[in-house]
């Protein structure tokens, strides 16, 4: 039988919802027409008290840590977005049943059951939403959009709803029979163009054939200042000890050492964890500096509830000196299908998948892509995430009141409201970027 390519892209900074991308049915760019479908359902509003935000935020931090261990390769810089893929395939497990169901939940941490898993993701969504627009100097875009083949009919308007209801997603009809590259060039620029020209070319050439009926896309922006900037003029080249016992020259910012600044810090159990607040105070980046020569040893033991405890432990505290390095990554399309069946998602990757609420035919997951970006300098932070998940139809088939980062360190873009853990990384060279 011929398979159909089904594919699922989600681009993200935090994977996320909001209203449609599409405002025109002219793409001028690449001359291609395409209607606009959307499920008369209107967005269920969740209050920001709601508890399906913290279980659904806890379950992301747990999802976090067991991704990171399955990513970490070598010595080598890593970043992600925990947020990013568990929306990502929440949208695909709206229609997912049965075995499929319990094993996305199981491998992402979820312990809410039925659609709340999906509230939870909403009232995430929302309340970040709702506190970038209210803070100056802080920018969190998250969208989400559904592009199809025209004319196709076997998509099931309970899916369809769900997705209006909890990931405000409509359909964006185009051509892929007759016009699979340009229609992979729209899908592309969209995604460039709600990362602000991060996350550029997320679908790969062939990616999308004639035989493609379906692309879900979530794009996920942020940019952010400090609520304590650093003075460009105090940035000197310093010295970053890597794990292989070299070291490397490298900008480092700090503050003014002749004048302490009061931050949250811990330093507990051989760890030094600083938190820099971004503009608003909700946002954060939290760096986790394990003491020399225990990095690994961190690494192999760090929790989720580990990493609980450092942050509720921290406390404002007068730093003598702060100093961290000036860094920009960029991941190449990294396939996590391999990560996510470690992890006990299995049925979803082979015929013994079942979205049968997605469509009249049957559909597994061929493979799932995860792209991320971050750029740290004095000013603030701008990251940005993209996850894709291709379906195709089934066949047969001493002194502690000091912080300075010169040495490998893991670090956190977290919300501190809700907890959740919107990005992920370490820095082991952060004179690589890429």
């Amino acid at each position: 039988m011929k398979k159909l390519l089904i594919t699922f892209t989600v681009a993200g900074l935090l994977a996320g919802c909001s209203n449609d991308p599409v405002s025109s049915n002219n793409n001028n760019n690449h001359d291609i027409k395409f209607g606009i479908s959307k499920s008369n359902a209107d967005r269920n509003v969740v209050m920001s008290t709601d508890p399906r935000i913290s279980a659904t935020s806890s379950s992301i931090s747990k999802f976090a840590i067991n991704m990171y261990r399955q990513i970490i390769k070598d010595d080598k810089n890593i970043f992600f977005s925990p947020y990013s893929i568990t929306t990502a395939f929440g949208m695909a497990d709206v229609g997912a049943k049965g075995n499929t169901d319990l094993q996305i939940r199981e491998a992402l941490q979820v312990t809410l059951e039925g659609d709340d898993y999906h509230g939870g993701l909403n009232g995430l969504d929302q309340s970040l939403k709702s506190f970038s627009d209210a803070t100056d100097n802080l920018e969190l875009n998250v969208e989400n959009s559904i592009w199809a083949q025209d004319n196709v009919t076997y998509f099931k308007v309970g899916y369809l709803d769900k997705l209006a209801r909890n990931y405000g997603a409509g359909i964006y009809m185009l051509d892929f029979m007759n016009e699979p590259d340009p229609s992979r060039i729209i899908i592309n620029d969209w995604v460039a163009q709600k990362t602000n020209q991060r996350i550029m070319d997320l679908i790969p050439p062939d990616a999308i054939k004639p035989s493609t009926r379906l692309v879900l896309t979530n794009a996920i922006y942020f940019l952010a200042d400090w609520e304590y900037k650093f003075d460009s003029s105090l940035t000197t080249s310093q010295t970053f000890y890597t794990t292989d016992g070299n070291s490397i020259q490298t900008p480092m910012m700090s503050f003014d050492d002749d004048k302490p600044i009061k931050m949250l810090y811990n330093y507990s159990g051989n760890v030094r964890l600083l938190e820099m607040p971004y503009k608003g105070n909700r946002i954060a980046m939290d760096l986790i500096l394990p003491d020399s020569g225990t990095y690994k040893a961190f690494e192999d033991s760090v929790t989720a509830e580990g990493l609980s405890r450092l942050i509720s432990g921290l406390d404002s505290t007068n730093l003598t000196s702060v100093k961290i390095p000036k860094f920009q990554f960029t991941t190449p399309s990294l396939s996590i299908k391999k990560a996510l069946q470690n992890l006990g998602m299995d049925d979803p990757f082979t015929s013994a998948a079942n979205f049968s609420g997605i469509a009249d035919i049957d559909l597994l997951i061929a493979n799932v892509f995860h792209k991320a970006f971050i750029k740290v300098d004095e000013s603030g932070t701008e990251a940005a995430a993209a996850t894709a998940i291709i379906m195709v139809e089934t066949s047969a088939q001493p002194n502690t009141k000091f912080f300075e980062a010169n040495r490998p360190f893991m670090y956190l873009i977290r919300d501190k409201e809700t907890n959740t853990i919107l990005f992920m990384g370490r820095v082991m060279n952060p004179a690589v970027s890429e």
